[in-house]
């Protein structure tokens, strides 16, 4: 039987073996992206781990239909980097998002284990932590269950 643990396991792998992704992390801030999944509130973020990409899946919508269970997934991606030029923290920010949903929506399927995926808003912290600087993405998951 599937599972969403599926999905989360291919997100974070394609975000952390995108080449793009990855390569943008290192010309910006020369470190790899660190990648997680966790529950947003009781995740600790060090220094050391920006660039940082944390998966989290705050809500569930479900509708039963025979053997198929269908459910829309909120998946919420925390995002962040130091930067301690802040006239650069802006633009970096816009551009790590930007590079952020290239690798999530260059295969809506999720390599067949989803219905589809698209990005629904986001919203950053407007540098209130500069010289770390925070966004959150959230994606709709589409996402069959047979059981």
């Amino acid at each position: 039987m599937s599972s969403f643990v599926d999905v989360l396991n291919k997100l974070k792998a394609t975000l952390e073996n995108h080449p793009e992704l990855q390569a943008f992390c290192q010309a910006k801030w020369g470190k790899a992206l660190t990648v997680r999944v966790v529950f947003k509130k009781r995740a600790e973020v060090l220094l050391a781990e920006l660039p940082i990409i944390m998966l989290t899946r705050p809500q569930v919508a479900y509708q039963e239909l025979n053997a198929v269970r269908d459910s829309t997934h909120r998946m919420r991606l925390y995002s962040g980097f130091q930067q301690s030029a802040r006239d650069l923290g802006v633009y970096e920010l816009v551009e790590f998002e930007e590079q952020i949903n290239n690798a999530v929506l260059q295969d809506p399927t999720i390599g067949g284990l989803a219905i589809d995926i698209a990005v629904i808003e986001s919203a950053n912290d407007e540098g209130a932590c500069a010289p770390q600087y925070f966004t959150a993405i959230d994606y709709d998951v589409r996402y069959r269950r047979f059981y």
